[in-house]
C-alpha cells in the first residue's frame, strides 16, 4: 500500500510541475498579448484559445492539492460534530469525490474519442480539440488516485476519541479540565 501512495504522489507532484509550466505559458502569453494589442496596436489572433488551453492543462494542480491537503476547509457545521460522525462524513466525502472524478473523467475520455472522430478543431488556430478533453481526463482520473490516497491515509491516522482526561494529559492547556476530578479522589481518600 505504501508503494502505490508513493507513486500516486510522484504522478502528482509530476502533475503539479506541469501546472507551475503552464502557468508560466499563459503569464508569457498575456504580456505578449497586451504587448501586441495596446503597445504596438496589432492584436494577436488565438490567444484566447491558447488560453484556454493553459488553464485546461493548469487543471492538472488539483489532484496534488487532494494529496497535499492543500484546500480551504470550511467547518462551521461539520467541525461542531463529534469525532466519530466527522470522520464518517470525511470518507463518506471522499467515496463521493471519487466517484465525480471516476464520472467526469470517464466522461471526457469518451468526449476525446468523439473529438478524434469528429475531426475537432479550435476555430483560429485549427489544432484539434481531443488533446485537451484527453489532458482534462487525465487530471480528473489523478484526481481519482489522490482521493483514494487520501482517503487511506485518513483511515490509517485515525484515532479513536479520548475521554477528557487523557486529552488533558496529553495537552497541558487542557489541564484544567481534570482539576475537578482530582479534588473528588483527593477528598474521597
Amino acid at each position: 500500500m505504501a508503494v502505490f501512495i508513493k507513486i500516486v504522489k510522484v504522478i502528482t507532484r509530476c502533475l503539479m510541475y506541469v501546472c507551475y509550466a503552464s502557468m508560466l505559458c499563459l503569464l508569457g502569453l498575456t504580456v505578449w498579448d497586451v504587448i501586441m494589442r495596446y503597445a504596438l496596436n496589432n492584436p494577436s489572433s488565438g490567444v484566447t484559445e491558447w488560453s484556454q488551453m493553459f488553464l485546461i492543462i493548469s487543471m492538472t494542480a488539483l489532484s496534488n492539492a487532494i494529496v497535499e491537503k492543500r484546500w480551504i476547509s470550511v467547518g462551521v457545521v461539520v467541525d461542531k460534530f463529534p469525532k466519530i460522525p466527522n470522520f464518517i462524513i470525511e470518507i463518506v466525502m471522499g467515496a463521493v469525490a471519487f466517484g465525480f472524478f471516476l464520472l467526469v473523467g470517464y466522461q471526457l475520455l469518451m468526449l476525446s474519442q468523439l473529438s478524434i472522430q469528429l475531426h475537432e478543431l479550435y476555430f483560429v488556430i485549427k489544432t484539434p480539440r481531443w488533446p485537451m478533453y484527453l489532458f482534462l481526463s487525465v487530471s480528473f482520473l489523478a484526481c481519482c488516485l489522490a482521493t483514494i490516497v487520501y482517503v487511506i491515509e485518513r483511515l490509517q491516522n485515525y484515532s479513536p476519541p479520548k475521554d477528557k482526561a487523557e486529552d488533558a494529559l496529553d495537552n497541558p492547556e487542557l489541564a484544567f479540565l481534570t482539576k475537578g476530578d482530582e479534588k473528588k479522589e483527593g477528598g474521597a481518600a
